[in-house]
């Protein structure tokens, strides 16, 4: 796993508290479930 400051990738835009995870695999069915799991590990937090 890599982590990289927001900065990086988008450096027009203002900082903020965001995370921007990116991931594949050879099933992307399961890119929603994978989704559930990252945000239960997160608190629950929903998108805004």
């Amino acid at each position: 796993m890599l982590i990289s400051p927001g900065e990086e990738w988008f450096p027009a835009e203002p900082t903020g508290a965001f995370v921007r995870l990116n991931y594949s695999g050879p099933d992307p069915g399961r890119f929603e479930e994978a989704v559930r799991v990252m945000a239960g590990l997160l608190g629950g937090r929903q998108p805004t």
